[in-house]
């Protein structure tokens, strides 16, 4: 009895100071909004929610091994009209970033050619470095995020996957979003050069560097534009939002304190149980349907009115990804899909956008 009583006081001070600890950053990340700067503003919008749908349509191959060069299959591209079917019933058309092993297989592009002749989808471009032609450089982490690379190789390597896809579909791409995130100092440039309109690469609030990543912290969670040599981009980041009673100030004090690994794993865990503080992609894979909506009705209710959904093509083919890996969890990957579209459509009145009708709206 005097051991539980004991662990049981000891909790509610590591309790206390961990709130008190939350209060002191909170007071510090609401200061620091006045420090950030006004560039690359995000948009405010007078509007509906909006939904925007990104595709990262690529290879299958296993996610807890090396990057291999020959890891090239793309059998989940056969799959890809159990979301396009929903896609349909909803009047949503998504966007299939596509990158070079789908480019390279006449039989999986043209499925997606298919639907994009139709007007059913657009299609964009995806860079995985290491199965994208020129092979220059070494296969590893560092070199897996493409805007590592030296200016011409990342160059050579996305005007080579733009050009293929322009010639399978008969449509330049203008959407770009860089595999693992990846975009670095000279892909704006790049997407310049090559006329792009939009990039959808970022995760706002998020900070790759301990994989050798970009580091997105202080960038807008909402629309933006950013400007290269006075030729103006659109940046729609992915969706990462907030619940809790903290979720008004998610993105300025979940960065500083909370994250995936050692203490900050525990300060987000703490956070989230306490309903203090919880994040939550917009994605199906790997969360409930329940959390999303949770998290979307939140991030209204403090004004955020853009939401890009995003999953990857080989979450549509059992164990394609780690997030289905048998028949009962594609189903439940599918029913939640199904289920967010309903709920963001219908029951909350929100609206899908196409990256490039974001474009032309905002312009």
């Amino acid at each position: 009895m005097y051991i539980y009583i004991q662990g049981k006081i000891l909790f509610s001070v590591i309790k206390c100071l961990l709130y008190l600890f939350i209060v002191i950053i909170l007071i510090i990340c609401i200061w620091s909004v006045f420090l950030f700067s006004k560039k690359n503003k995000a948009h405010c919008f007078r509007s509906k929610p909006l939904l925007t749908v990104v595709i990262d349509t690529e290879e299958e191959f296993n996610w807890s091994e090396d990057f291999n060069r020959k890891s090239r299959s793309v059998h989940n591209i056969s799959s890809q009209h159990l979301a396009q079917n929903i896609f349909k019933k909803y009047g949503i058309v998504p966007t299939y970033c596509v990158d070079y092993p789908v480019v390279e297989n006449d039989e999986a592009i043209g499925v997606l050619k298919d639907w994009a002749d139709k007007g059913e989808c657009l299609i964009g471009t995806h860079l995985h470095p290491w199965v994208s032609p020129p092979y220059v450089e070494e296969v590893n982490r560092y070199n897996s995020y493409a805007g590592n690379l030296p200016y011409d190789i990342e160059k050579e390597k996305i005007e080579t996957l733009t050009n293929a896809i322009e010639e399978k579909t008969g449509q330049r791409p203008k959407i770009f979003k860089a595999g693992r995130y990846g975009a670095g100092p000279n892909t704006a440039r790049i997407l310049k050069e090559l006329d792009y309109k939009v990039d959808v690469s970022v995760i706002a609030d998020t900070n790759f560097s301990h994989d050798h990543g970009p580091n997105f912290i202080g960038l807008p969670t909402q629309p933006y534009w950013f400007d290269v040599d006075g030729v103006k981009i659109l940046e729609l980041p992915n969706s990462r939002g907030y619940d809790g009673l903290l979720a008004r100030w998610g993105r300025f004090l979940y960065p500083k304190i909370a994250g995936a690994t050692g203490f900050r794993a525990f300060v987000a865990g703490g956070l989230a149980n306490t309903r203090l503080l919880e994040r939550i992609p917009l994605t199906s894979e790997g969360i409930h349907i329940k959390d999303i909506t949770r998290m979307v009705r939140k991030m209204i209710h403090i004004g955020q009115y853009h939401f890009n959904y995003s999953y990857h093509s080989s979450s549509l083919l059992i164990g394609g990804t780690p997030y289905v890996t048998n028949t009962k969890e594609l189903e439940i990957f599918l029913q939640d899909m199904d289920q967010f579209y309903d709920f963001f459509i219908n029951e909350i009145g929100g609206e899908h956008k196409t990256p490039l009708d974001m474009y032309d709206m905002l312009a």
